[in-house]
């Protein structure tokens, strides 16, 4: 036992201390930095890849929305390539040169050498950029007046409805984009504008849904929409015949129509049963050979926002 003790004993004592080992640390991590700073500090020559973002796009076109990329052979040094590695893997590329009048779809990237040896850092050389000549890859813009829809989902507090209809202004807006995406356009819809228990007027500004590729001549239309107090009335209305000929009288079973009409609140004691009209037409008597006539509404006042009339279909009977 005490041969094993002494053996441990031994190898405890060659161990290095704990201010040995952190001498020793020290040393491996002052050594390991003068390294990588002598290899940083060197110049090296390598291709390097960067993305393009495009600046001064001419007013016209829009670009392709593939990726884009370039390479440049560089002679920098280790911190530098290390920095363009990590972090500055991108360049910019002015389109302003690009004669689109005459559909040119290339771009001399040696004509901006300077500004992309300007992006980069200044140790920092180009010695060639691959491609010379680059492929720009654009549709040119038309313009098109397209009517704007509104996408709104509204409820309406119980007796409250919107008087006429919504108006939006403008009403239509001016869209550029390439031909192909505009003819498949009729209209140019709105964000979704959502409202509960709606009971007063709305007065209410909304984006345009945007698009991909298309720009609009303006962002936003205002919603506007009169909200009113809504009841409804029951009218006895005479049912009329058009187009009878003369010498033929018709009798309908029945010979009126309950009909009710759902108006504003503060029109309700004004309208009259005069004021609508129902009938049905003599003409389809021979055109359909039908033992019925259809009721349609011939007349009603402009305020009157909805209107049920029952029955839907008469009997009659033709005398000579």
């Amino acid at each position: 036992m005490s041969t094993g003790k002494k053996g441990i004993e031994t190898v405890l004592k060659r161990l290095p201390t704990k201010s040995r080992f952190q001498f020793f640390s020290l040393f491996i991590f002052l050594s390991f930095t003068f390294w990588a700073s002598t290899k940083l500090s060197k110049q090296y020559q390598l291709v390097q890849s960067f993305v393009v973002v495009w600046n001064q796009v001419p007013k016209g076109i829009v670009l392709s929305n593939t990726p884009t990329q370039i390479k440049m052979t560089l002679k920098a040094s280790g911190v530098e390539i290390l920095w363009y590695r990590l972090f500055k893997n991108k360049v910019a590329l002015s389109l302003q040169a690009l004669d689109i009048a005459s559909n040119a779809k290339v771009l001399s990237l040696e004509d901006q050498y300077f500004d992309l040896q300007d992006q980069l850092f200044g140790g920092t050389e180009v010695l060639q950029i691959t491609p010379s000549l680059f492929p720009v890859e654009y549709s040119k813009m038309e313009a098109k007046k397209f009517p704007i829809r509104a996408d709104i989902d509204l409820v309406f507090r119980p007796g409250y409805l919107g008087a006429e209809e919504a108006q939006l202004t403008p009403d239509s807006v001016i869209v550029m984009g390439p031909k192909n995406i505009l003819d498949t356009l009729t209209t140019i819809s709105t964000e979704q504008f959502k409202a509960m228990d709606v009971h007063q007027n709305i007065n209410q500004k909304i984006a345009l849904e945007q698009l991909n590729g298309l720009e609009f001549d303006q962002g936003t239309t205002q919603l506007s929409w009169t909200v009113l107090p809504y009841s409804e009335k029951t009218f006895s209305i005479a049912l009329e015949v058009q187009n009878l000929p003369e010498g033929v009288k018709v009798k309908l079973f029945p010979p009126e129509a309950t009909l009710r009409a759902t108006l504003p609140l503060s029109l309700l004691s004004t309208v009259q049963p005069s004021d609508f009209a129902l009938g049905v037409n003599f003409n389809a008597i021979e055109k359909e050979s039908t033992e019925t006539l259809e009721v349609q509404l011939l007349k009603q006042p402009p305020a009157v926002k909805k209107i049920i009339w029952e029955p839907q279909r008469v009997n009659f009977l033709i005398r000579r």
